[in-house]
Formats: C-alpha cells, structure tokens, sequence
C-alpha cells in the first residue's frame, strides 16, 4: 500500500484557506527535472492491482466518512465549498471523491492535475522545490488560468499580455471562469509574450495571488458543480519574476473553456433545459429499450 500511496500523493491536498495568504517556503529536498517525451517523472514507481484495489476501498471509506449525502447537499445548495475537506483528502483520488461529491472532486482536480501536476511536468528544479511542498502539504491551493471573457477555447483571442521588463514580466488582463480562483495561493497563468505569434507567443506564469495587483472580481454563479469555487481574475500590472516563468517563453498552450456552465450565461439555460428531452418521456437507455422492442415486433417475421 505504500507504493500506492506515494504515487498519488501528487493529488495534493490544499489547507482550509486563511485570511493571510501563506508565506512560501523552500525546504530542502531533492527534485529531479522531467524529460517532455515521458509520461512519468523520473523514479516513478507503477502501484500494483492490489494496490489500487486496497486504495480504491480506502477513498471508499473515506467519501462515506467524510463527504455524506448532507455533506454533498449543503455544498450544492450554498454555493460554497467546505474548506474542512481541503486537509482531509491527501490520499484520496478523483472518481471516488466524485461519486460523493462531483463539487468537491472538481475543485480538487483543479488543484492537483491544473497546478501541482503542470508544475511537476513543465516545472523547473527550483520551482518544484519551492512550491510542491505546500501545494502537496495542504498550505497552498492551487489553479489554472487560461480562459478569458470571449477567449474561452479559443486561445488565438486570449487578450492578458505579458511585457518584458527588467528581472521579470508585468501581466496584465482578466481571466474568466477559473476554478479554484477565488480561493487560490498559487496559480498557472497564461498570458501572450509575443501577440503576432499567436497560440505560439502565450507563455506560462506561476502568479502568487498576494502579487501587488492581482485581484478575484468576483466569485461566479454555475449552474452546477456548486460550491466548487470559480471567480473572474483581474490581473493589473502584475509584476512576475523571471524565475517564475513555467516552461519556455512562447511555449504555447494546451485548450480548455467552461463558459456555457456559467449561470448568467444564456447556453447554460440551453443545456439544463435540453436534459428534460432526453429524462421527460424516459432515459435514453429507456427510449432505445420501447423502440428496439417496437422494432422487433413489426420486423419478426420479415
């Protein structure tokens, strides 16, 4: 159980957040850098059948503990994410977290596949010993930000530049519908270096949120997956240290976007509503079941 345990301890667990964010601290342990052409960090260790088997009925025992059906509930019906869990869910994975709470498990993936694991891919040495501890120990919540108010996968119209000044970048944009955002201490900023190259000019940021000018407008209202907390992000003048630049500069971007979940949203109204064309006569598996019957006995003895 052991192997298995380290090898998920990527999933982080990020602290119930303060407020006063936590002062980053660089403690020494050793790190090895990643080749791009592997898919695992170098000394990874695969866990066995057994292994997941034993941690699949721990996470089990876990989301039945600690994210109960009223858990699950009061985090949907207030909109707000139960800080409690962030210490609780070192050694938990996602799907399991998900069947109890789909909130929960979002905001959580966010952390640990949207931060901890870009930086434990694309990070560089120092970067990893200065940020993993406490994104890993639970001091530190963590996000992405790429999307933007009219750019949401469409990365090409992303307007959040970043000039080159001395010793580092100044940022400065919006970003939209980041989860995570209003409750993060670190996150994965995207911004254009160089706008005439387009998906090719958009480098990678760690922008700590207690940057002078960073800022969260406001928190957003889904549609579902309440209480995963997602906010509108206000980047002016930001100034980022050279050494916080994750990966090459113009090393481009992967697509995301999460738009039409929003609930001022109009597509959000679109897709909620067009559910009750596939549940009002019945399910989709009800549906094909009457008419494959239908079939059959008009074409038995064809």
């Amino acid at each position: 159980m052991a192997t298995s345990l380290r090898t998920f301890r990527v999933l982080a667990r990020p602290a119930a957040r303060c407020c006063n964010r936590a002062t980053v601290s660089i403690p020494a342990i050793s790190l090895h850098s990643r080749h791009h052409s592997s898919k695992h960090p170098a000394g990874f260790e695969p866990p066995t059948s057994e292994d997941l088997s034993e941690l699949r009925e721990r996470v089990q025992d876990f989301t039945r503990r600690e994210i109960p059906e009223e858990l699950a509930a009061h985090t949907d019906k207030t909109n707000a994410f139960p800080n409690e869990m962030w210490k609780k869910m070192g050694d938990a994975v996602m799907e399991e977290i998900s069947r109890a709470s789909g909130s929960i498990g979002l905001s959580y993936a966010a952390h640990s596949q949207l931060c901890v694991n870009q930086i434990q891919l694309n990070g560089s040495p120092e970067q990893k010993r200065k940020y993993l501890p406490g994104l890993i120990s639970g001091d530190l919540v963590g996000a992405l930000a790429m999307s933007e108010s009219g750019a949401g996968s469409d990365v090409v119209s992303m307007r959040t530049t970043a000039k080159k000044v001395d010793g580092g970048y100044v940022l400065n944009g919006s970003k939209m519908w980041i989860t995570n955002g209003p409750d993060a201490h670190l996150i994965v900023v995207y911004a254009k270096t160089e706008p005439d190259k387009g998906s090719r000019g958009i480098t990678a940021f760690l922008v700590q949120t207690d940057y002078k000018g960073f800022s969260c407008a406001r928190k957003l209202d889904k549609m579902g997956m309440r209480g995963s907390n997602t906010g509108e992000l206000m980047f002016d003048s930001v100034f980022v240290p050279d050494e916080n630049v994750m990966g090459d500069v113009n090393g481009g971007v992967k697509l995301l976007g999460g738009m039409g979940y929003m609930e001022e949203m109009p597509a959000s109204r679109l897709l909620r509503d067009a559910k009750l064309y596939e549940i009002g006569a019945g399910t989709s598996e009800i549906r094909r079941m009457v008419i494959g019957r239908a079939f059959n006995k008009e074409y038995a003895n064809a």
